[in-house]
Order: structure tokens, then C-alpha cells, then sequence
């Protein structure tokens, strides 16, 4: 009996080491599932500033981009079901190993089970024990006998536990073998959808392309009057900063909630309930044309009818309008200011104190190509900074 009890041990190590085995390979998948759900809703956001721009006819260079995100989002999906399908593979096999191992040792237990009965049918009634304990030869002998049968007893009982338990065990496992085939099955099936998907972006990408290339003419005069206008907000956002430098020093206040909003980096709310960056921070090669283009913060292409808001708490510096374009609101955060340009319907009006979040403005659409687009930008004194690592994920 002792070999039984050491090769059942062994078994229970070995099935505890399958049990630790799949707990992580479940908790893999889940963190899978969970990057797989954050990409398809990037993917859904996506969509929908698309279908939003294309009901204008008009190609704008945010179409351009947002199909390459949507490009660039729609291949980390697709591996992110790869390697949800790899990791419940892995389970699968695990899963069906343990299978096997329940079921060679359930085989057993059965004929040791009927190995018992046997034994005890022989001394079926109380009668039959009775006689078996009393015709021992000595009292020793006897006492061993009682033992015996007590033994048997409780043998048969643990064994018919034990066979129950691994019965139990054996059909939850049975259950989740059949349960991650069909994930299996269906993440194969989805895989499929978005590798054509996938196809028809790329070939909307390259149309897109080939039409912007045709409109060089078009794009040169829209990019000259952004540049023109940017260089004019610029200046301005420059001299107001030296004039408020020179103006007063730096208080408490200022210093604190220039202090709070650094620690804040990394963590600040979107100025935009919704969006995607259509257009980086620094100095990038046009799409189309042969020059380089300057960006002194982020476009953030969004839905028609969103409505700007504050990223940190501060004062509204300035309100800028330049002829011929929308309006800029300039906010002062300490030592920081924070810039939302292209905007219409202005809801704060200068030395207003805001907090994040608040309402500034709707952002404009424009009616020829359809486009929502805020450009938000953040300055450290006079020095432009990337407002993206500032931003919350």
C-alpha cells in the first residue's frame, strides 16, 4: 500500500504542477485579451472619425493618416489574436495531458476499487467478520484481524472518494478543453475577417495617396496658409509670454501649480473627450510633397461638434484671433501655458481661472474637407514642448 500512497502522491504533485502551469497561461491570455480589447476600441475610434471624413469627397492629409493608424492598429490586433490563439494552444495541450493523467489514474483507482469489494465480498455480513476475528489462533492475531477489516473498510471509503473527485475533475476539464477549442475556432474566424480588413485598408491607404499626389498644386496653398498662420500665433504666444515675465514675478501660486502640473506629466486628460493625433509634434517629411513640415504641438483630428476642454487647472491668459483663421485660447499654468487653437464658440473669456476638464470651446469643421482638427500645444516659458508625454494613455 505504501507504493500507492507514493505513486498518488506523485500524481497530486504532478496535477498541482498542471493546475500552476494552466493558472498562467490563463493569466497570459487574459493580459492578451485585455491589449486585444484596447486596440479593437482604437480600431472602433478610428472608424468612426473615417466615416466621418469620408462623407466628405474631399482627401485631406487627416484621412491619409488616420488610414495609416487605422493600418498600423488593425496589424497589432491581429497580432495580438496570434498570440492568443499560440498561448491557448499551449492550454490546450496542457489541458489534454492532464486529461490523459486523470484518466490512467481513475482506470486505476477503479481496479483497486474492485479489488476491495472483492476482498470484502468474501466477508460480506457481520456474521461472516464475526467468524473471521474469532477463529483467530491467538488474541494478537485477532486484534490484527479487526484491523484489517477496519482498514479495508476505510480504505474502500477513501477510494470511493477519491474516485469521485478525480470523476469531478476529469469533467471540468473535459468542459474546459471543449470551451477553449471554441475560442480557438471563433479568434480564427475573426483573424480571417481582419486580414481582409486589413487588405481593403491598405488598398483605401493607397488610393487616398495616389489622390493627394494628384492635388500637389492644392495641398502647396492650404500648407502656405497654415504655415503663414502659425507663424503669426507663434509670435503672438511669444510675446505674451515675455509680457507676462516682465510683468510681475513668479508667486507661491505660481510656482505651486507650475510644480503641480510637472508632476502631472504623463497623467493629464485629453483636451478632447475623443480623437486620434493626426499630426505629431517637430519637424516631419510631407506625406506628398517634397518639403518638410513643422507641427509646434499636436493635431488631434476629432468628431464634428466636440467641444475643447482645459487640461490642468490655470488662468486664461489670452484669447487670440488672427484674421482669416479661428480662434486660439492661451491658458497659464505657472510657469507653463497650454495652447488650443482652431476653435469657434469660445466659452471663457480672459483672466477667467479654469479647471481641468472645463469647457473652452467647440472645435471648428471645416465645411470644404469635413475635418475636425484641435492643435493643442504646451510651452515651458519660451521653450515648445511635446505635449504627447504629458498626455494620459
Amino acid at each position: 500500500m505504501a507504493i500507492k500512497y507514493i505513486r498518488h502522491t506523485i500524481f497530486f504533485i504532478v496535477f498541482i504542477g498542471y493546475g500552476l502551469l494552466s493558472t498562467a497561461q490563463n493569466g497570459e491570455i487574459e493580459k492578451i485579451k485585455s491589449k486585444a480589447e484596447q486596440t479593437k476600441k482604437e480600431i472602433a475610434q478610428t472608424n468612426k472619425l473615417l466615416e466621418e471624413t469620408e462623407k466628405n469627397q474631399k482627401v485631406t492629409l487627416e484621412r491619409l493618416e488616420l488610414l495609416n493608424q487605422q493600418i498600423k492598429l488593425r496589424s497589432q490586433y491581429l497580432q495580438a489574436i496570434q498570440s492568443e490563439i499560440g498561448e491557448i494552444g499551449k492550454n490546450i495541450t496542457v489541458s489534454k495531458a492532464t486529461i490523459r493523467s486523470l484518466e490512467s489514474e481513475l482506470e486505476q483507482l477503479h481496479k483497486e476499487y474492485e479489488l476491495i469489494l472483492f476482498t470484502l465480498y468474501k466477508i460480506h455480513n457481520s456474521h461472516d467478520q464475526l467468524v473471521f476475528v474469532l477463529s483467530a489462533e491467538d488474541f494478537n492475531q485477532a486484534y490484527n484481524r479487526i484491523e484489517y477489516l477496519r482498514y479495508y473498510s476505510d480504505y474502500m471509503i477513501s477510494r470511493f472518494d477519491e474516485i469521485k473527485l478525480f470523476q469531478d475533475s476529469l469533467g471540468k476539464h473535459i468542459a474546459h478543453q471543449e470551451d477553449l477549442l471554441m475560442q480557438k475556432k471563433n479568434l480564427v474566424q475573426t483573424k480571417n475577417q481582419q486580414k481582409n480588413q486589413l487588405t481593403k485598408d491598405k488598398s483605401k491607404e493607397a488610393q487616398t495617396l495616389q489622390k493627394l499626389s494628384s492635388q500637389e498644386k492644392e495641398l502647396q496653398k492650404r500648407l502656405q496658409a497654415k504655415i503663414a498662420y502659425e507663424k503669426k500665433l507663434n509670435k503672438e504666444i511669444e510675446r505674451l509670454i515675455r509680457e507676462a515675465a516682465k510683468a510681475a514675478k513668479a508667486t507661491p501660486e505660481d510656482n505651486l501649480i507650475s510644480k503641480n502640473f510637472a508632476e502631472n506629466r504623463g497623467h493629464l486628460p485629453w483636451p478632447t473627450n475623443n480623437g486620434r493625433v493626426t499630426q505629431k509634434f517637430g519637424t516631419h517629411r510631407h506625406p506628398t510633397l517634397p518639403i518638410d513640415v513643422d507641427c509646434n504641438g499636436i493635431d488631434i483630428t476629432t468628431t464634428k461638434g466636440t467641444v475643447a476642454r482645459s487640461i490642468f487647472d490655470g488662468t486664461v491668459s489670452k484669447i487670440v484671433v488672427i484674421p482669416g483663421r479661428n480662434t486660439a485660447v492661451l491658458i497659464k499654468h505657472g510657469d507653463y501655458y497650454t495652447v488650443y487653437d482652431n476653435l469657434i464658440h469660445v466659452r471663457v473669456k480672459k483672466g477667467q481661472k479654469v479647471s481641468a476638464k472645463q469647457e473652452l470651446g467647440t472645435v471648428y469643421t471645416d465645411p470644404e474637407t469635413g475635418t475636425t482638427v484641435l492643435q493643442l500645444q504646451i510651452w515651458k516659458d519660451l521653450q515648445k514642448m511635446n505635449p504627447e508625454p504629458w498626455l494620459s494613455k
